[in-house]
């Protein structure tokens, strides 16, 4: 996937704010700065019931993040809080987690993107970069065997 970011599993909606399309044309293009003033005013601007909140705030801090602030991985976090709908917004904290070289936590983040859309392109990309077939069939193997020592040993499973 590299840095450039595709946005390969976006739900197809029809009111995305104006400024919000134009950040992610620059954030396309690796023109983070221009992206982010547009998030940014996407994110303020937005109306609280908006369905794409937490989309324009995970973009914002995306951007954040691919400018070199650390923080910005936090408005990508609090984006995910509670997030149902948009898969996006997990794919995109992924992103962040990763590019600040937190593996376990882009994994999580994965793992609660697929829940919501266990098709999303980018998710599942990730997920074969970030936890490669053999060390999920590791893990595996692992819970069963675990299972079965418990249940030899009298735990419950």
């Amino acid at each position: 996937m590299g840095d450039r970011f595709v946005s390969p599993g976006t739900i197809n909606r029809v009111h995305l704010r104006d400024d919000f399309k134009k950040g992610l044309r620059c954030f396309n293009c690796s023109d983070y700065e221009g992206a982010l003033l547009f998030f940014r005013t996407a994110d303020g601007s937005a109306e609280l019931d908006d369905v794409y909140q937490s989309r324009y705030t995970s973009f914002y801090g995306l951007s954040r993040v691919y400018m070199g602030d650390r923080n910005g991985v936090k408005l990508c976090r609090k984006a995910a809080v509670g997030e149902m709908a948009d898969a996006e917004v997990y794919y995109n904290l992924a992103m962040a987690e990763q590019r600040l070289d937190f593996p376990e936590s882009a994994e999580m983040a994965v793992r609660r993107g697929l829940y919501v859309d266990p098709q999303h392109a980018g998710l599942l990309g990730l997920q074969r970069k970030l936890y490669p077939k053999s060390k999920r069939r590791r893990a595996a193997a692992n819970g069963i065997v675990k299972q079965l020592l418990g249940r030899l040993l009298g735990r419950s499973p």
